[in-house]
Order: C-alpha cells, then sequence, then structure tokens
C-alpha cells in the first residue's frame, strides 16, 4: 500500500506532466493567433514588419509562473479535501490565464506592422493610456494579445526614452512600443519614417 509520501511524489508527477501538456496547447494557440494576424493584415510591398523576439521573454516567464503555481497547489494539496477544490479552481483558472498569455505572444511576435499603401501602423495593445474606468471595466485582460492601429498620416512626433522604448506622437495621443534592444528600436523608427516618405509619394501618385 503507498504511504502519503509515495502519493505526494505520484501527485506532483501527475500535476507535472499536466502542466508539460498544457503549455503544448499554449503554443499551438499562439501559432493559430499568430496566423490569424497574417493573414488579416496581410504584407505588400511597401509593408515592413518589425518583430522582437527578445520580448517574447516576459510573455513566456508569466505563463510558466502560472502553470508553477497550479502545481504547486496541485501538488501539495492533492488527497487533502481541499484538493478537489483548489486543485480544479487552479487548473481551469490558468488554462484561462494561458489562453489569453497565447493571444499575448502572437500578438507580441507579429510585432509593428507599417503598411503606408493602407495608411496604417498596427502595434500591440498599449494599455497606459488606460483610464480608471477601463481597469474597473477589465480591458487589461480582454484587450491582452490585441492588435491597435493608428493612422500613417497622423503620426506627427517620435520620440525615444529609456534607450529600448518608442513613443509615436499625433491626433490619436501617444502610443508606446517596448522592445529588447536599441537595434529594434531603431529600425521601427526608419520604418515608420520611410513609410510616412513613401505615404507622401503614393498620395502624390494618387493625385496624378
Amino acid at each position: 500500500m503507498a504511504t502519503a509520501k509515495e502519493k505526494q511524489d505520484n501527485a506532483r508527477a501527475i500535476c507535472l506532466l499536466v502542466g508539460f501538456v498544457v503549455f503544448i496547447p499554449l503554443m499551438i494557440f499562439s501559432f493559430i493567433r499568430y496566423q490569424t494576424f497574417k493573414t488579416t493584415y496581410t504584407e505588400n510591398e511597401y509593408s515592413q514588419r518589425i518583430f522582437d523576439i527578445g520580448n517574447l521573454a516576459p510573455a513566456f516567464i508569466t505563463a510558466g509562473s502560472f502553470l508553477l503555481f497550479a502545481y504547486i497547489v496541485c501538488a501539495y494539496s492533492f488527497g487533502s479535501p481541499i484538493g478537489y477544490v483548489l486543485g480544479p479552481i487552479a487548473l481551469i483558472g490558468t488554462g484561462l490565464i494561458c489562453v489569453k498569455i497565447a493571444q499575448s505572444i502572437a500578438a507580441t511576435y507579429f510585432g509593428v506592422f507599417v503598411d503606408p499603401f493602407n495608411n496604417r501602423v498596427l502595434l500591440p495593445k498599449d494599455m497606459a493610456n488606460y483610464s480608471i474606468t477601463d481597469y474597473f471595466n477589465l480591458k487589461f485582460i480582454t484587450d491582452l494579445g490585441t492588435m491597435e492601429q493608428v493612422p500613417l498620416d497622423q503620426i506627427r512626433k517620435i520620440t525615444r526614452q529609456g534607450g529600448k522604448k518608442l513613443f509615436i506622437h499625433g491626433k490619436f495621443g501617444s502610443r508606446g512600443m517596448t522592445f529588447s534592444n536599441k537595434q529594434k528600436r531603431d529600425e521601427c523608427i526608419s520604418a515608420i519614417e520611410d513609410a510616412a516618405r513613401v505615404s507622401a509619394s503614393l498620395e502624390f501618385e494618387d493625385a496624378a
């Protein structure tokens, strides 16, 4: 007959296996979401996409942290009366959170899409502009992993902050983008500046 220690070791092994099994759908869902972005926002001869793999680290760390939390809760409450309540809650909650994180991974990997032909700059949703009402409405959760569109011809100024941060300003307000290194930040600045010149050229050609 299995001892209490053996039961706990078995529970930990099962929870660890569940964690790996949950991580696989996370990656699959991220890929499907990414493909949706690629299909929705199709590239053309004038467009440029700036993606930064280094920005994926925080999303994976967050996902891993929630999986670790669920593992600890399930492993240490397994076999006890409270475990039958906490275990499912932890797993379901972690699953739902991981779905949003998967969407965030897809949006982060898609990156910034500069498209002068359609007069737009697409970027992952910037939540720094949220009001208290937005936070009460849980928009920081519902908007996680979504893209935001800014009219290219309304961008009036580009500023840098903190070495790796980039802000665009215009009639729409300000939108921020964070990169893992200065090279990617400067690549995005160059893409926006070049696109603004191309957009003006396209407008001139249309007028002709």
